[in-house]
């Protein structure tokens, strides 16, 4: 999952969080489009008046100069940070693997995004699983156990790909 997807799935909790606590809104819809854009629009009043409400930052990529908006929030960046500790097979659970993110930062907080490729024993690709670490500290080294959708007959091996960094701090 790229950073731009992330970001355009935290707006779309943002909004829906946003309107179910707003009386008689309407609008608001999100998709998977990076360009999209949001907007609510409230009415209502005395007999007869309407007030609209727009309530959207509107974000949208590029402009008839051809420009772009800048982005706000954490830049992502390749990472050797994130490793597999051990890849096993578990007769309940199918492939598991144990993923770290050692932080090899001395000064700044950061949260980890990577996928991990599983692939059976004979090499076949079962699955393609996005996962992260969250705020690891400076120093500091967390793990988390990421579990393939598709279950193998038996052993397996996992493979990690695309793994990046953020600083918390923006």
């Amino acid at each position: 999952m790229k950073l731009r997807h992330v970001r355009a799935v935290a707006v779309c909790v943002g909004v829906v969080v946003a309107l179910t606590g707003a009386r008689h809104s309407s609008g608001g819809g999100c998709d998977s489009s990076s360009n999209s854009s949001s907007s609510s629009s409230s009415s209502g009043g005395t007999s007869g008046g309407s007030t609209h409400y727009d309530d959207d930052d509107d974000y949208d990529v590029g402009s008839s100069s051809g420009g772009g908006v800048e982005s706000e929030g954490p830049s992502a960046e390749d990472t050797t940070d994130v490793k597999i500790e051990k890849c096993e097979y578990d007769a309940a659970k199918g492939l598991i693997a144990r993923v770290s993110a050692a932080n090899s930062s001395a000064t700044t907080t950061y949260s980890y995004t990577f996928d991990v490729i599983f692939k059976d024993s004979t090499g076949k690709e079962l699955d393609t699983a996005t996962s992260g670490i969250l705020t690891v500290d400076a120093g500091a080294t967390e793990s988390t156990d990421v579990v393939a959708r598709q279950t193998a007959s038996g052993s397996g091996t996992c493979e990690l790909s695309n793994a990046l960094r953020m600083s918390d701090s923006y």
